[in-house]
């Protein structure tokens, strides 16, 4: 029997090539169309967003647009870009799988005679707990109730984590037969750990939501860190300068705005002692995996899928959003004590090869999918 899917296609944390690479694997035919916002909401963000300085005018106005890319206006047209898709192709596929939450070519009714299937990191329930503490979002409602309307149309939902299956099921009030969790693979090769590795007393930090991934709040855990251990750094990678309040920053921090060597990239981790993220907000957190692959302990927030990755005292250690004094003394608990370091890296690196791996993603999204077409 063939295996025909159209993908329409969302980017996802760059792991789309990684999700697609493991259905061809298993014989699916993809036919991949990605789903565009209307040019003018650029546009738009980048009249608004204007600055004498090119560099921070570019990157107010990527802001902007990606604010406006989340509103219900942005949802709808996007769903009736793949409505007309989908119906122009008339071929004979076996299934429909969208990439994330962000339209819905089922909206307002039902008209798809194939299996209509999902994959979803986060929802914007889920986001909204962020959300109203930076801003006034009266939109959210009215996404809420279109995101609800696409997870009942779906034959089936697969979510990157516990914690967006939960939110799926109580939020959305969806079936929890059709929602299934199927965690994230590390896309790196495993190391042999360093010598030099924890001696160098230096903190990793890569994001480029610097305010959601908890940035200012470890910094403010830096000025501790550094009293108490005046050669230890901070490098924050993936990070604008240009979006940081310059008052925040101390000795001992430096900041790479993009690495695109992947090499100097894995060159970060293995020199680092530990890897901190202490996010406000995260939907997964792939990072924290690349980290333990390179034997690092983890500090992360005590919330969302964090926790599903983390092992609190054994991989490293969770704290709460914002608690930059508790953050401070886990960073200077396990500065001071690189066996500990090492200890908890080596845990995090198993754990890392043996819950998260992309042949398990790749077979169980098989074999998810295959039922739902009984072959």
């Amino acid at each position: 029997m063939n295996k025909k899917i159209l993908v329409l296609n969302q980017y996802l944390s760059g792991v789309n090539k990684y999700i697609f690479h493991q259905l061809t694997e298993r014989n699916w035919d993809l036919t991949i169309f990605d789903v565009p916002i209307p040019k003018k909401f650029f546009l738009q963000a980048l009249i608004s967003g204007f600055n004498l300085n090119v560099y921070r005018w570019k990157q107010d106005a990527t802001n902007n647009f990606l604010n406006r890319s989340q509103t219900p206006e942005i949802f709808i047209r996007r769903t009736n870009y793949c409505q007309k898709k989908i119906y122009k192709l008339n071929q004979n596929y076996n299934l429909v799988f969208q990439i994330s939450g962000l339209f819905s070519p089922t909206l307002n009714y039902k008209t798809l005679k194939i299996p209509y299937v999902t994959f979803n990191d986060y929802t914007m329930s889920l986001s909204r707990k962020y959300l109203q503490t930076v801003e006034s979002s009266s939109y959210i409602e009215k996404w809420i109730e279109l995101e609800k309307q696409l997870y009942e149309n779906a034959s089936l939902i697969f979510t990157t984590s516990e914690n967006t299956r939960l939110s799926i099921i109580k939020d959305y009030q969806i079936k929890p037969d059709k929602v299934i969790p199927i965690k994230y693979g590390v896309s790196i090769n495993y190391k042999e750990e360093s010598s030099e590795k924890h001696k160098d007393k230096s903190i990793l930090f890569i994001g480029k939501n610097f305010k959601r991934k908890g940035g200012y709040t470890l910094l403010k855990a830096f000025t501790k860190v550094h009293r108490e251990i005046p050669e230890a750094q901070l490098i924050l990678i993936s990070v604008d300068k240009y979006t940081i309040d310059n008052t925040s920053l101390g000795p001992g921090v430096k900041i790479y705005r993009y690495i695109k060597d992947r090499k100097q990239f894995n060159d970060m981790y293995e020199r680092a002692s530990v890897f901190v993220m202490p996010s406000y907000s995260e939907p997964f957190g792939l990072v924290f995996l690349e980290a333990m692959c390179h034997k690092l302990p983890c500090i992360g927030s005590n919330i969302d899928a964090m926790p599903e990755i983390i092992e609190d005292g054994i991989t490293g250690f969770l704290v709460n959003p914002g608690d930059a004094e508790d953050l401070a003394n886990k960073i200077i608990l396990l500065l001071k004590n690189p066996e500990l370091s090492s200890r908890m890296g080596v845990m995090g690196y198993e754990r890392a090869k043996k819950f998260f791996t992309w042949e398990e993603f790749g077979n169980k999204i098989d074999e998810k999918l295959s039922e739902l077409i009984n072959i």
